[in-house]
């Protein structure tokens, strides 16, 4: 340690003012251009190109099974009450027509039983109900059924009670089978008649 530096000394701490000379370092204006770099990172432009999604959607073509008169709530098809009713209405008329021929059969071999006279008044419920039949297969009211089997009903209420009063023994007996036979079949055919669905079907026609 004699006051004067070592080389170790002169190369940690150079005297002041050493250094490089004035100027010295790169030009003026270099370096890299403005906007020269790496671009961004991050995710690619990429996308569906023009056009492409997915197809449009799957059915029928416009204007095929749609404004269809009459459509309702459940469906264009008849309801299956419906189709009963008429079904048994045919049946029904049918049936009271076969046995007004009977009845008149009857009366032309000198029987003039009150309750058998009374059978002939099913012949114009016969013809409504089965008209009332028809009516609602065409998807009409079924007021018309509704109402020849009422009256079929009354009619078959009205023979029995004049049979009980006149009648006795086996004709009683044979009357209220053919009654008791017949006497379903109406009655079928204004439950279903009456079903709102039927009625809401015929209604929308």
């Amino acid at each position: 340690m004699n006051g004067e530096g070592t080389t170790q000394d002169w190369d940690a701490y150079p005297p002041p003012g050493y250094g490089p000379p004035p100027g010295y370092g790169p030009p003026p204006g270099y370096g890299p251009p403005p906007g020269y770099g790496p671009p961004g990172y991050g995710p690619p432009g990429y996308g569906p190109p023009p056009g492409y999604g997915p197809p449009p959607g799957y059915g029928p073509p416009p204007g095929y099974g749609y404004g269809i008169p009459g459509t309702w709530p459940y469906g264009p098809g008849r309801p299956g009450a419906a189709t009963a009713a008429a079904v048994l209405g045919f049946v029904t008329g049918a049936l009271t027509l076969l046995v007004c021929m009977v009845v008149v059969l009857t009366l032309g071999s000198g029987d003039h039983d009150p309750s058998a006279l009374l059978m002939l008044l099913g012949l114009p419920c016969a013809v409504a109900v089965i008209a009332g039949a028809a009516v609602l297969l065409g998807r009409g009211s079924p007021v018309l059924l509704l109402r020849g089997a009422f009256a079929s009903v009354a009619v078959l209420a009205l023979v029995t009670l004049v049979g009980t009063v006149t009648l006795d023994g086996g004709d009683l007996g044979g009357m209220l089978m053919v009654v008791v036979l017949a006497l379903p079949l109406p009655v079928l055919t204004a439950v279903f008649a009456r079903q709102p669905q039927v009625r809401g079907w015929a209604a929308a026609g």
